[in-house]
């Protein structure tokens, strides 16, 4: 996929990465060596679920690649870090725009 709107978002904490309406397309997280999760909303913290991961229990960082068209988000995204083994998270997404 190619856009002239291609962005990324970064954080360390739970909160929002991306301000309105938009497709997420590629996820970097980094982790500890003990398992946690992340969870992907729209429309902020009580928000619809649209994506939860399970990370390993491993030290290190993953790359998640979402299909070519990504997962559509319509009232920006919402990340929240299961704990502090969850160490950051970067995303790449088309529309909107970094919150």
């Amino acid at each position: 996929m190619t856009s002239s709107t291609l962005q990324s978002a970064h954080r360390t904490t739970t909160g929002d990465l991306v301000a309105g309406r938009c497709r997420l397309l590629d996820i970097y997280f980094t982790t500890t060596a003990t398992a946690s999760s992340l969870v992907f909303r729209s429309g902020g913290s009580g928000g619809t679920v649209k994506l939860t991961l399970v990370t390993p229990a491993d030290a290190g960082g993953r790359t998640v690649r979402l299909s070519k068209d990504g997962i559509l988000f319509e009232d920006g995204v919402h990340v929240t870090l299961g704990s502090a083994e969850v160490t950051s998270v970067t995303v790449a997404f088309d529309g909107g725009a970094p919150a």
